[in-house]
């Protein structure tokens, strides 16, 4: 990966795109996340409360906690902690709980791996932790399978993995046409993002201030990425 905040710039880019014209809800909340760990170094509980989140369940906080894998990537106990910290801040129970800090390990190791070895990796990192359901969900769907709509958390994390295999990584525009019907909530803006993680460009058009907040809390994300692997 030669240019980290590129990756991290389509991964907010692509779940702005998913939902362009919400001005809340999974999206809204990344980007918000995003910038409050630009500005605060990290975590800040406190702060992501004045910064009117949306009242995120299932699929949706999974979105949110992503932000966490993308600034600390190769600094898996601090990425854990502050992925777990901010569900749990969100009232989310256990199981969601342990889907987020799964997600958010997901997005920090696709900006180095592809999807398969991602899975096998995040899987291997929670074998101690996570309730088998969840593990179970850490392998890549086969192509034919149905796929429907917001489904829960763990769920909706392996469609989105599986999204990325089946398409190689090429993009968010695929990835979402592929989805179809059942890319229009939450399912889509997750598997949007980790598309634009994976591939490093979001192929959706996204401008305008969103696209700048993006920008520039991805720079910062990228610098507490570099600090972390100095």
């Amino acid at each position: 990966m030669t240019d980290p905040a590129g990756h991290i710039a389509a991964a907010l880019r692509g779940a702005i795109a998913a939902h362009p014209r919400e001005e809340a809800g999974a999206a809204h909340d990344m980007l918000a996340v995003a910038e409050s760990i630009a500005e605060r170094g990290g975590l800040d509980v406190d702060d992501l409360r004045q910064r009117e989140l949306s009242a995120a369940v299932g699929a949706a906080l999974l979105v949110r906690v992503l932000p966490f894998g993308l600034a600390t990537p190769l600094d898996r106990p601090r990425l854990r902690r502050d992925a777990y910290r901010c569900a749990a801040a969100a009232g989310a129970d256990e199981g969601t709980t342990i889907a987020c800090v799964a997600a958010a390990l997901v997005a920090g190791d696709l900006l180095r791996f592809d999807p398969s070895t991602t899975a096998i990796r995040v899987r291997q990192s929670l074998l101690e932790d996570a309730p088998m359901a969840l593990l179970n969900r850490l392998t890549i769907l086969d192509p034919d399978s149905v796929v429907e709509g917001d489904a829960d958390p763990g769920a909706a994390l392996q469609v989105a993995l599986s999204e990325l295999e089946w398409t190689g990584c090429s993009g968010v525009a695929v990835a979402l046409a592929r989805l179809g019907e059942a890319g229009r909530g939450n399912l889509g803006t997750l598997t949007a993002a980790l598309a634009g993680a994976a591939a490093g460009h979001c192929d959706i058009p996204v401008e305008g201030p969103l696209a700048e907040r993006a920008d520039r809390a991805a720079t910062a994300l990228a610098s507490l990425a570099a600090a972390g692997a100095a």
